[in-house]
């Protein structure tokens, strides 16, 4: 009996084994994927400084450089041009040759008239023989008929023939005369044979050849183009119609040219002409500035592309644009485009209620009224009796706001009566270091009144303590496009702003219209 040897089996990994190794590896690619991934951006707002400095408002327009005064220099004959003395860009003055046309036709004219007067003195001279002979015969028959020898019929036909002898003199000296006339005219001629140059100047423009001939039969040819002096040139803008009401002559212009984008030239406005010119429904006005070409950089025709300055603001707070234009998401709602307060009169602190623009919160006092409890620190009596004055101060401040129909100093008059009076019924209330305080508040809204006068409400962000965007009111002022003028007692040189960024709302489903999606879309539909 054989027993049979038991069989080999190879060694195999349990499943669950695999599984495990599976499970551990993908969570250790997550880890390392987790590592690499980029971190979050800390701050995502974008900030930028508060500066002092100037602010230009201007108008920009397009021109075209021109020579003060350019002369045209033609031909008044006709003929062919056989000699051309000057080229592009030769320095001439006045009275040089430039260029000549054949003169044979007006030489022979000329010799023609010196002939014509030859010939007509000659007729003189023979009309005055002529003449001599018919006075001696009168004289001799107004002896004889004086005697009783002739009729006087006689003497009637040789004072007929002696007068028509005067006659005859006076006709040939008429028509020698007329020669000589014709004869300057013809060397009048001759002489515009040969263009010289009218004033002093550069050639800027040739337009004959050697050999060319010009026909002057009905309009002068121009044969070169002279500009007097490029040391000084000519800017012609257009200015769109919208723009020009506030141009006048005087004002400073800033310009650059393609041909040197490096370098910035000045002018100044000399004329702002009436005379409109409409292009495709475009009505645009021709304004004239003059600026100094010392180097001769400049040349005609190149295009401008200027800047008229209307005016300057100098040695003033300004901000980016763009930061007046920032809200946080939440506040969209709220606000209006362009970071302007909206709500109650300008400066007051927006709606009734100490409601700031921009959902501060109804509870955050704001504007003036807010000012005043803050800086004179009132207690707790003082806010109870200062309530009521409040409320009666915002009433008749809205009251008068109302009344002046838009007009600001009708509103800053109104305004300045009702803070009075209110003032009037806290004083007796304060202490009086309370009152100290209350007094250079009340001359501090004096200046401030005077100093913003003609000013828009405005709203800037800043961080708070705990992260978030606070809202800061401002007046805003003039603006170049890229920064803006601001007045604010709360913010100062260097402060940092929000000018962009900020985390995006997430969007909700359902609520009210406006609240769902970034910059308050609309609600998310399922």
């Amino acid at each position: 009996m054989s027993l049979s040897p038991p069989s080999r089996r190879g060694f195999r990994i349990p499943r669950a084994v695999w599984i495990s190794a599976v499970i551990i590896g993908l969570v250790v690619l997550s880890v390392v994927a987790c590592q690499m991934r980029p971190k979050p951006v800390k701050d995502p707002y974008r900030f930028a400084s508060v500066e002092q400095g100037d602010i230009t408002r201007a108008v920009s327009a397009s021109g075209t450089l021109q020579a003060l005064i350019t002369v045209d220099v033609g031909s008044q004959i006709s003929g062919q041009v056989t000699k051309i003395l000057v080229d592009f860009n030769d320095e001439v003055h006045a009275g040089q040759v430039l260029a000549t046309i054949d003169p044979q036709t007006y030489q022979s004219r000329v010799a023609q008239s010196r002939a014509d007067i030859a010939a007509g003195e000659a007729s003189v001279r023979q009309a005055e023989a002529n003449l001599a002979n018919f006075q001696a015969d009168y004289n001799r028959k107004k002896t004889l008929v004086g005697q009783g020898i002739y009729a006087p019929s006689v003497l009637d036909q040789s004072t007929a023939a002696f007068k028509a002898g005067q006659a005859a003199v006076a006709a040939a000296r008429a028509r020698v005369n007329q020669s000589r006339a014709t004869m300057k005219t013809q060397q009048v001629d001759l002489g515009r044979t040969t263009i010289t140059s009218p004033i002093d100047g550069i050639v800027v423009d040739r337009k004959v050849q050697p050999g060319q001939t010009v026909a002057a039969n009905f309009q002068a040819p121009v044969l070169f183009t002279i500009a007097q002096d490029l040391s000084k040139v000519q800017v012609k803008i257009s200015v769109d119609e919208a723009d020009v009401g506030q141009l006048q002559e005087g004002q400073t212009v800033r310009f650059t040219v393609d041909a040197f984008p490096d370098d910035n030239f000045e002018g100044i406005v000399t004329q702002v002409r009436k005379q409109p010119t409409t292009e495709q429904n475009v009505v645009a006005y021709t304004v004239i500035a003059e600026a100094d070409n010392p180097q001769k950089k400049l040349l005609p025709g190149m295009t401008a592309n200027t800047d008229i300055v209307i005016d300057t603001h100098r040695n003033v707070m300004k901000v980016p644009s763009a930061a007046l234009r920032w809200t946080p998401p939440a506040d969209s709602p709220q606000r209006s485009g362009g970071g302007l307060a909206v709500g109650g009169p300008p400066g007051f602190g927006g709606p009734p209620g100490g409601a700031r623009p921009g959902g501060a919160g109804s509870g955050q006092r704001g504007g003036m009224s807010g000012r005043i409890v803050e800086q004179l620190g009132l207690d707790a009596r003082q806010k109870a009796a200062w309530t009521p004055i409040e409320a009666e101060l915002r009433q008749k401040t809205m009251a008068a706001f109302a009344s002046a129909g838009g007009d600001r100093k009708a509103i800053r008059d109104g305004m300045r009566k009702t803070m009075d009076a209110a003032f009037g019924k806290l004083e007796p209330l304060l202490r009086p270091d309370q009152k100290t305080k209350l007094a250079a508040l009340r001359a501090t809204m004096a200046q401030g009144r005077g100093s913003t006068a003609g000013l828009r409400g405005g709203t800037l962000y800043i961080l708070d303590k705990e992260g978030k965007p606070k809202p800061v009111s401002v007046r805003v002022g003039a603006t170049d496009g890229s920064s803006t003028e601001i007045v604010s007692r709360d913010l100062k040189a260097g402060a940092q702003i929000i000018t962009g960024g900020g985390p995006r709302p997430k969007p909700t489903l359902g609520g009210p219209p406006g609240a769902g999606g970034p910059g308050g879309g609309g609600r998310v539909r399922m």
